[in-house]
């Protein structure tokens, strides 16, 4: 009798336990673009090699260093005035992840390095093939004044 009331106590646990786990999750999924404030607007994926405005000052270009495949590939944004000058003024954060498995393979937000032509750099590990999403967030003087999203598939 002791077994079987234990039983349906831990199998009403394991029931307990993953009907409130889904109801959290459907509650809480957000594109990282919405966790971190995107204009919900904004066009949800950026694309290699085009323009991209940042406001009436500001353009941006971003390429990766090669296609992307499994292991670190390096995303490449170049800022340019509207002039057409290359700038490195802005500040520019990016964090990578798999929006199908979103949180396990994330990398979290980190600042990309600036190298001495003056592009903003972010190393990225591609740790399994499928859809990734990088999320970037420009600043200026401590305030954000773009974000947007970058996908690509492995």
């Amino acid at each position: 009798m002791l077994g079987k009331i234990t039983k349906l106590v831990i199998i009403g646990a394991i029931a307990s336990w993953a009907i409130s786990n889904s109801t959290f999750q459907s509650c809480c999924i957000l594109s990282a673009s919405e966790a971190l404030g995107a204009d919900k607007n904004a066009s949800p994926s950026l694309r290699a090699g085009e323009k991209y405005s940042i406001g009436e000052t500001y353009y941006f270009v971003y390429n990766f260093d090669k296609k992307p495949q499994m292991g670190t590939i390096i995303i490449k944004v170049q800022v340019f005035t509207k002039e057409g000058r290359q700038d490195s003024s802005l500040e520019i954060a990016g964090g990578a992840d798999m929006p199908s498995m979103r949180g396990a393979h994330s990398t979290g937000e980190q600042l990309f390095k600036l190298n001495k032509k003056g592009d903003y750099l972010l190393p990225i590990n591609v740790v399994m093939p499928g859809e990734w999403e990088v999320v970037l967030n420009f600043s200026k003087d401590k305030r954000s004044i773009y974000t947007g999203s970058v996908r690509f598939n492995v």
